[in-house]
């Protein structure tokens, strides 16, 4: 249905284009910086309310008097052009950035000018990612603001991502930043469900000075995400469109058959006692026989393998389970007003298949943002987007109806389709191929965010302000599994949830600004704010193969199995205020904080208090720096605050219980001890930095360094198991974080015709748990223990391979070795690795030749270790009979051999993780790239077209890296493991899909 509507409102759009107008003027507005057009450009006939804002690309149309007079061109931080149009019908103007550009920027409950800016805010160019194919928000910012790691959890569609600022904060709750969309705090966790074409302006608040307004949920960090509103002037339509194929960057170099078939002997002769009649040589021959004739001890043995006649195949099964994705998006958006009442609209639609088979997503965004000024004094806004998106799923990493776990099937095997894809020859093995087949695995989501407010200026200084947000999202997930899977057999399997959640918030709040003379300039603001959050869930469970039949049972059926899901929620009351004080524009200062009362802790600990402050020095602006032409702006500045983190979970500091089913009986269980005393995680934070900008801005950015000690964390304390739990959980703890960022953007090139900017930015994290109460958690290969970074690996010494024997060699821990993996464990097993990367950032170029543009982004990572847990399998010299990578036929094979890998044990079950497969995680990618031309203005005009340009394009082109897996930038995170699991467990690569490489191309147009 969506996809029929989607033509007819283009059109309808396309017929709204203003015809009537007596008089249009058309144009484009370049500068020095931006030769290739300036957007956000107000144009104006002076002394009347039609305007109009240029487009991304400088373009602009204005609808105009038929006698001439004056239009006015004014943008922040460029010196305001007007001029005398009489009656031409087409001008080209190139505005003059002005000197220490005094933008504004979102602070949170307002805007402040970067002049006056004391507190650590990146913003990130929205401009940048609009020609990017990906579906979560955060990708399109990998690498583009300094301090903000991101990386994937994997490359499955709608997976998400994992985003750090200037490192974790807390081990058992969440380290995600708070991101706020139009004044609204989401809590749906999926701030991905916004349109990247419809975001006006995105900022990162990174100090406690920027952050401590949010107080209790900022001690990682705050996005705030502004959306596009409407202009005044005629109406204007935009649309594009863009197509895209997804490819496997890289496949792994597993076995041949003949290298399967020859493994398969050797296991043979070794489980059966025939060790020392194997040599490389011989296998070959045998695997290639069919039967191994050989003496041994006197004897003559003729051993045959009738399988080998049945593994004659020859399955690629990369092959198999990759696939060439498509992916289709469209956007359509109507901008236009008049001076009193302004609209936005837009509406969008993705589909993208993924790089596995079976993968598909798919999303409607629809956006409607009014803002209206009624008389002098009051003005209003509202805004409304609905988000529908359909997520065909496929099982997780370590499920083995993953299509990734094909690869570990034999090459020499194949599969039946019309017999449930069941494989050949070693039919108990599982075919991932029969999961996709023969089961569904949906996820519907249907999501309302939405704002309300109002402005009242009391006087020309002081004004009252009322909002309020909404965040109302549905999930359904859906699972069917039929009877010839391996969970659905004989019956099939359903299995229906439902996820609804309600967040809303109101804030009032007045702000108050005003200059003392020439020199004061003092601004306040001080409010308060509500927030409230239910979340419901329900679930259905019955061994049949139908959703319908499933849904159609009665609550009383015998075979339905629903119980009660406990819902959650939360409420925060909050206070609020900053007061900025600027002296002749050198001396700045600013004080901050907020009081947040909450459900989430004790009642003991019901509110928290989070104050900051923060000042600089505009060095610049001082007389004994006036004569020194090449500088434009040097400011240095300092913040030292408080900002908390929340517990994750609702009510855990009370006693909760869940239900149980005992055989046909249903109860209840105590889920945790009580601890009334829960308090806050609190991060104190100290931040220093200078900003500078020289050689008439040719060269500017800012250098910063940063400390955070977290205290209060919140971590399982072991209690007496008399009762009945392992540990409670307490403020037990602390952590720091430290680190130095560098921001810098040059204007390489600057000439009529073309113009070069690159900007470039790293950031270093020091992390370090530094108490725990000398306590170590171990979660499989990674660990929080005291003194060292969070999810360390810790794990034993793989040392080679002994000569004699063939057996892997594990540091003893007392200066030798051993063969014994059990003793490697008990005293051999340290710290080896860290998770978290030393330095990371990127580097973005942007080119411009007279219509041409080209941008492209490097993004890197270094100084992080990454455990290849799928080696595990496929690097382990032949452990279940998996294939393997075609490297590990350079085992042992007989004594004496220098081998690279040991022995294949015919008996090995466990993996024995170890170092052997720890590796290098680092990389330098070419993240995106894209190159675009703008067909010239005066040929669009007479076809009554504003702007029109086509782009090619691309996303994660080329990488960099020494590691051996599939994808060195992603994130396994066990869905079981919980909040705790995926802080501790880091840097996991196990089965899991790599991103794609991805190759677009797009046209623009607008009306």
């Amino acid at each position: 249905m969506i996809k029929k509507l989607i033509p007819s409102l283009f059109l309808a759009l396309i017929l709204l284009h203003p015809s009537w107008a007596q008089r249009v003027l058309t144009g484009r507005v370049t500068s020095d910086d931006r030769p290739n057009g300036l957007g956000g450009v107000v144009v104006q006939a002076t002394g009347t309310a039609s305007s109009v804002k240029t487009d991304e690309n400088g373009n602009y149309s204005l609808t105009l008097p038929d006698d001439g007079g004056l239009v006015t061109f004014r943008k922040e931080g460029y010196k305001t052009f007007q001029i005398d149009i009489s009656f031409q019908n087409t001008v080209d103007i190139s505005m003059e950035k002005l000197r220490a550009s005094n933008e504004s920027v979102s602070v949170g409950y307002g805007t402040q000018s970067r002049d006056e800016m004391t507190g650590s805010i990146s913003s990130i160019r929205t401009d940048a990612i609009g020609n990017q194919p990906v579906i979560d928000l955060e990708q399109a910012n990998q690498g583009r603001a300094a301090g903000v790691f991101t990386q994937n959890n994997g490359g499955k569609l709608g997976e998400g991502t994992t985003v750090r600022i200037r490192g974790g904060s807390s081990l058992t709750g969440s380290n995600s930043p708070l991101y706020v969309v139009d004044g609204v705090p989401l809590t749906s966790d999926n701030q991905s469900d916004i349109n990247p074409n419809n975001i006006a302006s995105m900022e990162v608040l990174k100090d406690a000075s920027a952050a401590a307004i949010y107080g209790s949920r900022a001690s990682n960090g705050v996005i705030l995400i502004t959306t596009k509103t409407g202009q005044s002037g005629g109406i204007q339509v935009n649309a594009d469109y863009q197509f895209g194929v997804s490819q496997t960057p890289r496949r792994l170099n597993l076995m041949s058959p003949q290298e399967y078939n020859e493994m398969m002997v050797e296991y043979t002769l070794r489980i059966s006692g025939f060790d020392d009649a194997i040599t490389r040589a011989k296998l070959t021959e045998w695997a290639q026989a069919g039967t191994a004739d050989f003496s041994l001890g006197g004897k003559t043995y003729s051993i045959k393998m009738p399988i080998l006649d049945s593994l004659i195949y020859n399955t690629d099964w990369q092959n198999e389970i990759f696939r060439s994705g498509l992916s289709h998006r469209a956007n359509i958006s109507l901008s236009g007003g008049t001076d009193k009442h302004r609209v936005f609209s837009g509406i969008a639609y993705t589909q993208q298949e993924g790089i596995l088979i079976g993968n598909q997503y798919d999303r409607f965004n629809g956006d409607l943002n009014l803002s209206s000024k009624w008389n002098t004094r009051l003005t209003s806004h509202a805004g409304i987007s609905f988000i529908h998106s359909e997520n065909k799923r496929l099982n997780e990493d370590q499920d083995l109806g993953s299509p990734l776990q094909a690869i570990a099937l034999s090459p020499a095997d194949s599969y039946d389709p019309a017999n449930a894809y069941r494989m050949k020859v070693r039919s108990l093995d599982y075919n991932p191929l029969t999961e996709i087949n023969f089961s569904d695995n949906l996820e519907l989501s249907n999501r309302i965010i939405g704002n309300l407010g109002a402005k009242y200026a009391v006087t020309d200084q002081f004004s009252l302000n009322l909002d309020g947000g909404i965040d109302l999202m549905d999930l359904e997930d859906i699972r069917r599994q039929g009877p010839e899977t391996l969970e659905g057999n004989p019956t099939g399997f359903s299995r229906y949830g439902t996820t609804h959640v309600l967040n809303y918030l109101t804030n009032a709040y007045l702000d108050y600004t005003t200059y003392i003379g020439n020199d004061h300039h003092l601004s306040a603001v001080a409010g308060s704010s509500y927030q409230h959050s239910l979340s419901s869930y329900t679930y259905r469970t019955a061994r049949v193969n139908s959703i319908d039949e499933l849904q159609g049972k009665s609550d009383s059926d015998p075979g339905l199995f629903h119980p009660d899901v406990p819902g959650g929620g939360f409420a925060f009351l909050s206070y609020f205020a900053r007061i900025s004080y600027a002296y002749d524009q050198k001396y700045l200062l600013q004080l901050s904080g907020r009081v947040d009362g909450s459900s989430k802790v004790g009642t003991s600990n019901r509110y928290g208090y989070f104050p900051a402050v923060s000042a600089g020095w505009n060095l610049s602006q001082e007389s004994f720096l006036s004569d020194v032409a090449w500088l434009s702006v040097l400011k240095i500045k300092a913040s030292y605050g408080q900002v908390g983190n929340t517990p994750d979970d609702d009510f855990i500091y009370r006693r909760n219980f869940y239900p149980v089913n005992y055989g046909t009986e249903q109860g209840i269980r105590l889920a945790n001890l009580s601890n009334n005393l829960l308090n806050w995680e609190t991060t104190t934070q100290l931040d220093a930095g200078i900003d500078f900008s020289l050689f008439n801005d040719r060269l500017s950015g800012s250098v910063g360094y940063y400390k955070k000690n977290t205290d209060g964390l919140l971590f399982p304390v072991p209690v007496s198991r008399t009762s009945g739990f392992d540990y409670v959980l307490k403020n037990n703890g602390s952590m720091e974080n430290s680190g130095i960022e560098i921001d810098l953007t040059t204007v390489n090139v600057q000439t009529a015709n073309l113009y070069w900017s690159t900007n470039f930015n790293l950031a270093t994290n020091t992390n370090l748990v530094s108490d725990i109460g000398g306590q170590t958690l171990i979660s499989g290969v990674n660990a929080f223990i005291e003194n060292q970074p969070t999810g360390v690996f810790y794990m034993p010494v793989y040392l080679g391979v002994d000569p004699q024997t063939g057996a892997a060699k594990y540091d003893n821990g007392i200066g030798g070795y051993t063969t014994d993996y059990t003793i490697a464990l008990q005293t051999g097993r340290k710290v080896v690795g860290n998770p978290n990367p030393r330095l990371f950032g990127g580097m973005a170029n942007s080119l411009q030749y007279k219509n041409l543009e080209l941008n492209f982004m490097f993004q890197f990572v270094e100084g992080v270790d990454k455990y290849n847990q799928t080696g595990e399998y496929l690097a382990n010299s032949g452990i279940q009979l998996l294939n393997q990578r075609a490297d590990q036929v350079n085992r042992w094979y007989v004594p004496g051999d220098q081998a690279e890998f040991p022995v294949f044990n015919p008996t090995q079950e466990n993996t024995y993780p170890s170092t052997r497969w720890l590796e290098d995680g680092s990389f330098i990618r070419l993240n995106n790239f894209s190159l675009s031309y703008r067909f010239p203005t005066d040929q669009l005009a007479k076809r009554g077209l504003s702007n029109l340009s086509v782009y090619v394009g691309g996303q994660n082109l080329v990488t960099f890296t020494r590691y051996t897996g599939y994808d060195a930038d992603v994130n396994y995170i066990d869905p079981e493991g919980g909040t705790i699991g995926a802080n501790i467990s880091r840097g996991i690569d196990d089965f899991t899909t790599p991103q794609a490489r991805v190759f677009t191309t797009g046209i623009k147009i607008g009306f």
